[in-house]
């Protein structure tokens, strides 16, 4: 991977021939198994910007893989950083309409692109927010809500949501 990721990174190449290269990845061969997953992350990388690309998944070195547990998460150290997508977001994503998938996994990827792994004495709820603005600015506001609607209410979700209304009237 890290040769691969090198010599990528020695020439210019376009936002498609970054999302090929990330797809292509053997640890990403999940993300062809199933047209449905397959179009959804598609459709994922084209909403984020060929430097947010660049950034996480080539200078980041991110990989998403599958996993056992609750919706996603991700982990980052030194130099790599992982989403781990679990079956809820994954089971979702092999359906024609996704739900909420998308938004988790912009979530997760606003984590890496926003270094929260780097910090770690800032408050948890306010990285979760952060996240959210992230997941919001890439267009899934109302994915998002629907994701914490169905959640158990707890001062977390109430504070999430609070933000995303507020984002919501601050665009509108």
């Amino acid at each position: 991977m890290i040769t691969s990721i090198k010599n990528l990174i020695k020439k210019e190449v376009s936002k498609q021939e970054l999302v090929e290269f990330i797809m292509g990845q053997e640890e990403h061969s999940w993300m062809l198994n199933n047209r449905y997953v397959q179009a959804h992350l598609l459709d994922f990388f084209e909403r984020l910007p060929k430097k947010i690309l660049q950034e996480v998944f080539i200078d980041k070195m991110t990989l998403m893989v599958r996993s056992n547990g609750r919706y996603a998460c991700s982990v980052g150290k030194l130099q790599q950083n992982i989403v781990i997508i679990f079956p809820e977001v994954y089971e979702r994503m092999t359906k024609a309409h996704d739900g909420w998938s998308k938004a988790i996994l912009a979530h997760e990827v606003g984590h890496i692109h926003l270094n929260h792994s780097e910090s770690v004495d800032d408050d948890e709820l306010e990285k979760q927010v952060d996240a959210d603005r992230f997941a919001c600015d890439m267009g899934y506001l109302e994915e998002l809500e629907a994701f914490l609607h169905e959640q158990v209410d707890s001062v977390e979700v109430r504070v999430r949501l609070s933000f995303i209304t507020s984002y919501y009237f601050s665009q509108n």
